[in-house]
């Protein structure tokens, strides 16, 4: 009897973000696809031209670089949708990411979830966490700049000097840059204005600060004991639990003894990560698309004993 194929996981990401840095990423590919078959997982890299879907009736035939593939064998994780140069691809990303989730295959991560988490600011705003709190920040839409300079008053932010500029989408490896003065903020935002680059400006808490990050499978923080435990596990619980996702980081910044939320991570596979890392963030997807299988199998079969 011939053992049943692995699930097949498609890391799904836009053509240019994908030609753009297949070479340079050629040996963290290997590496994901090796953790991966230790987990029981085929892992191939896809863009969006290589999806094809026809539509028949109410069904959809999906292929995948020229094969046809179904929804019980096959699930999708997208790209980082970090790059925001790249508007137009990432909409194409999205587009068929939302596609894909039509068609009834699982996608780690839904066309929504990115849209709606991908800038810093939602947690931000979105959450009441008591103690913890969020960082206060302002976001900037940085096009034409100089034509809307009305804009760059922070006494009417409610900040003050020293602060802070990153971009809005966090990407690892991205500089945050510090203003001392009206004379630098306005310098910084008419450069990141140049490439239209939509920016946070937040309070600049000091050199002293330590970052934190919380991953949590399933809704469930890991790897938290202690003060830290006590500190975060349940804000990190709270936040995991409104995104309903397998795997989320969410960063918080320790200064002295306050602790603040600053950011939400769930898409793409974090090129920081090591490979005990990546291995947790592929399981905790291989057991979402068992449990996604398990429930279409169970959906599948009641509808035939209804029709019995």
């Amino acid at each position: 009897m011939l053992s049943p194929s692995p699930p097949r996981l498609f890391w799904l990401r836009s053509e240019r973000d994908y030609t753009s840095v297949a070479a340079a990423e050629e040996a963290r590919t290997a590496a994901l696809t090796a953790a991966a078959a230790n987990l029981g997982l085929d892992f191939h890299t896809a863009t969006v031209d290589d999806v094809v879907v026809t539509q028949v009736g109410e069904t959809a035939l999906v292929r995948v670089q020229g094969d046809r593939v179904d929804s019980r064998g096959v699930f999708f994780h997208p790209g980082s949708l970090g790059r925001p140069a790249q508007a137009p691809e990432a909409w194409r990303l999205l587009s068929t990411m939302g596609i894909l989730e039509a068609a009834g295959f699982m996608v780690t991560v839904p066309a929504v979830h990115a849209i709606n988490w991908t800038d810093a600011i939602v947690p931000l705003i979105r959450f009441d966490l008591g103690e913890v709190r969020t960082l206060p920040s302002v976001r900037l839409c940085t096009r034409e700049i100089e034509v809307h300079r009305d804009r760059l008053r922070i006494a009417d932010w409610g900040l003050q000097f020293p602060v802070t500029v990153r971009p809005a989408v966090r990407r690892p490896g991205d500089r945050v840059f510090i203003a001392e003065s009206e004379r630098r903020l306005t310098t910084l935002l008419q450069l990141v204005g140049a490439s239209e680059l939509t920016v946070l400006v937040q309070p600049w808490l000091g050199e002293h600060v330590v970052e934190h990050v919380v991953v949590c499978i399933d809704g469930e923080p890991t790897g938290l004991e202690g003060k830290l435990g006590e500190r975060l596990s349940l804000p990190a619980r709270s936040v995991a639990a409104e995104l309903g996702l397998a795997y989320v980081r969410i960063g918080f910044v320790e200064d002295a003894d306050r602790f603040w939320l600053s950011h939400v991570d769930c898409t793409g596979f974090a090129s920081d990560l090591d490979a005990d890392a990546v291995g947790v963030q592929l399981a905790a997807y291989r057991e979402a698309f068992h449990r996604f299988r398990a429930e279409s199998d169970a959906v599948s079969a009641s509808a035939l004993g209804g029709g019995a």
